[in-house]
């Protein structure tokens, strides 16, 4: 039988005092436990300075930061949420009033999937599945339901999906709303799928480095995006700036940029560098109103 005591965080924090991390350890024993070590030293690694951690590194330094980070995860979720909604709508109009409301497997309607790549065999289960939980909730109801109640049932990826391989026709249309290329909508939604799925399983995403970099749209027509000196197209700071423009474009008037601002000035001790975010980057084109 295992020991309880095998469970303690004790030796955890005594490891991290050893460190350097400047802590009363009840506290950072309640720290710890809340959160797990894992997570709280993802956010405390910010601070190490080769075998420890730097002087004047606080728990409540580091703990502010994941404080931050939670906030900011639930800003971008939000932001995220309208994006995907607007999104399936735009091509749900779209691909009923060119297609038909019911023809949504038929390969021939999504000319862009790559038969090699399985992206169609991949659409055509997640649809039955969307099907399937229709007539299950609905057992009164029979096939072909329209488009617009199954997209009811998709998630971010299937309506990415739906995205990449409908007609380029469809796609440029949203995308010309949006004051986008096409294929630049596609990497930012790419970018935003991953962005909200590790807020919807609680990662940490202020200081990450997203695996797959996202289009920057082209500095001759679009010169404001080249104001932005951005160390890297795979940090926060991009997704961001992307989740401000589009929402700018969908919801015009909303507060969305103003609650970002607000969470920056009660946490000036985040560092937004960390994100690839230049010092004033609140005063960059876009991000001015």
């Amino acid at each position: 039988m295992t020991s309880v005591a095998a469970f303690s965080f004790d030796p955890v924090a005594e490891n991290l005092l050893a460190q350097g991390l400047h802590a009363e350890k009840t506290l950072l024993v309640m720290r710890l436990e809340s959160i797990g070590e894992y997570r709280f030293t993802s956010y405390a690694d910010y601070f190490r300075s080769g075998s420890g951690y730097s002087p004047g590194t606080t728990l409540e330094k580091v703990w502010r930061i994941y404080e931050f980070d939670r906030c900011l995860r639930s800003l971008c979720f939000e932001a995220i949420g309208n994006i995907e909604i607007y999104v399936r709508s735009m091509l749900v109009y779209r691909f009923a009033h060119r297609h038909g409301p019911s023809d949504y497997l038929k390969p021939a309607n999504f000319p862009n999937f790559s038969l090699a790549r399985f992206e169609y065999s991949w659409w055509e289960g997640k649809i039955k599945e969307a099907i399937a939980g229709e007539q299950k909730d609905r057992p009164n109801a029979q096939p072909p339901f329209p488009i617009w109640e199954i997209a009811e049932r998709m998630d971010f990826g299937t309506t990415l999906s739906f995205f990449k391989g409908a007609h380029s026709d469809i796609r440029k249309e949203i995308a010309n709303a949006i004051g986008q290329a096409d294929v630049v909508l596609e990497s930012w939604l790419l970018g935003l799928r991953d962005l909200r799925n590790r807020c919807a399983h609680h990662h940490r995403i202020w200081n990450w480095h997203f695996g797959r970099g996202v289009s920057i749209p082209r500095r001759r027509k679009f010169p404001q995006w080249h104001t932005l000196p951005w160390p890297s197209n795979r940090q926060m700071g991009i997704l961001l700036t992307i989740c401000r423009y589009w929402l700018g474009r969908i919801h015009p008037g909303n507060d969305w940029t103003q609650r970002v601002f607000a969470l920056f000035d009660s946490y000036p001790d985040a560092p937004a560098a960390a994100m690839g975010l230049p010092q004033n980057w609140r005063q960059l084109p876009l991000w001015k109103d």
